[in-house]
């Protein structure tokens, strides 16, 4: 029943108009007029892999990572255990390190183990960022990398302090274990910080990072690193399956991704933080973490899942604008939902957004 009220809730949500998600033929074929006319009047697709769009890309994101070279890939699932098993050749041992809410270990049914021959540590506690502790503990085994996800999404956008980070990653380098960087949000982690991608990036011997998540492309990845390390990824790649006759769709929406939302990512961050503070003055309602590190975070809503969507979905239909994206886990007397912050939220402004949720927690919560 919670199913099914749960795929209501999602069709109410994707019809909205004042929804982020692309959901209609007229805005597909707006986005694709968008890339068309960004295309130069002399670029050519890519084939293979080579040709100047996809390498000036390539080179563009190495630079921006202060990495000697990327390639780009179809995606993390593929660029991931690429990167982990590359490290794994060179350290002649197939044990790598994972967070236990790691997107290897959760959502790719466990494709770094049984394709790619490597055996997973579980790095510390599934709600927690990891510590040194737990990178020392999990080194008693023989570890070629460790992976760190920088932010964590399964916790709401969490990251390390940086001190802490810097230490993780000069231990690891003293140990000879190689650092892996799961950067598919990494665009949000500046703003926090205080400093540059390629300041973060320089921490870890790899980096992964994507192009569909917070800024709004087709789909894509990038894997950067040193250039015998990504020389070594295009053969993985090619024997993958990832080496496709053209990507060039997917480099030209990244490309405007790269242009349009990265310079935006503090003022993200920033309505993260506003809306965090609106809803965490609700009963029965809490973010978390209390205050978003990054764009995004997690909310918990205490309610009887079987009252509340009924009640929302039929408040989306009716008002036509989305306040909360569908619960990502539903049980008794409670739903989680995670939040990210993009252009979508910044189409209405904070006093707009703070009535909306005023009408919304009147409207539906104050009546489950």
């Amino acid at each position: 029943m919670t199913a099914e009220l749960i795929a209501a809730y999602r069709t109410a949500f994707g019809a909205c108009t004042h929804s982020s998600v692309r959901h209609t033929p007229q805005s597909l074929k707006t986005t694709l007029q968008q890339l068309a006319d960004a295309v130069g009047d002399d670029e050519q697709t890519d084939v293979y892999g080579g040709g100047a769009l996809i390498e000036d890309f390539e080179h563009e994101v190495a630079e921006l990572l202060g990495k000697e070279a990327a390639v780009f890939m179809p995606s993390g699932t593929q660029a991931q255990p690429i990167a982990l098993r590359l490290w794994a050749d060179r350290a002649r041992t197939p044990y790598v390190a994972l967070p236990a809410t790691s997107h290897l270990q959760l959502h790719e049914h466990n494709a770094y183990q049984v394709l790619y021959g490597l055996k997973g540590i579980t790095l510390g506690a599934a709600a927690e960022v990891p510590t040194l502790a737990d990178l020392q503990q999990a080194a008693r085994d023989p570890l070629a990398a460790i992976l760190l996800e920088l932010p964590m999404r399964e916790i709401g956008g969490q990251l390390p302090g940086w001190d802490d980070l810097v230490a993780q990653s000069q231990w690891a380098r003293e140990q000879g274990i190689k650092l892996h960087l799961d950067g598919a949000r990494l665009w949000q982690c500046p703003p926090h910080y205080g400093r540059s991608l390629a300041e973060i990036a320089a921490l870890f011997d790899s980096v992964y990072v994507s192009f569909y998540k917070d800024l709004g492309g087709i789909a894509g990845a990038v894997l950067a690193g040193d250039a015998d390390f990504i020389a070594s990824a295009k053969v993985w790649q090619r024997r993958a399956g990832g080496n496709l006759y053209a990507l060039y769709p997917y480099v030209i929406a990244a490309r405007q991704g790269l242009a349009t939302y990265l310079p935006n990512m503090t003022s993200y961050r920033d309505d993260a933080r506003w809306f965090a503070e609106q809803l965490n003055a609700v009963n029965g309602v809490q973010t978390w973490p209390l205050e978003p590190q990054t764009s995004m975070f997690r909310l918990r809503v205490d309610a009887d899942p079987t009252e509340f969507l009924p009640r929302a979905t039929a408040w989306l239909a009716e008002h036509d604008i989305a306040v909360l994206p569908p619960p990502y886990r539903a049980g008794e007397g409670s739903l989680w939902f995670e939040l990210s912050f993009g252009e979508g939220f910044r189409r209405r402004d904070r006093a707009d957004w703070a009535g909306v949720l005023e009408r919304f927690v009147a409207d539906v919560l104050g009546r489950c």
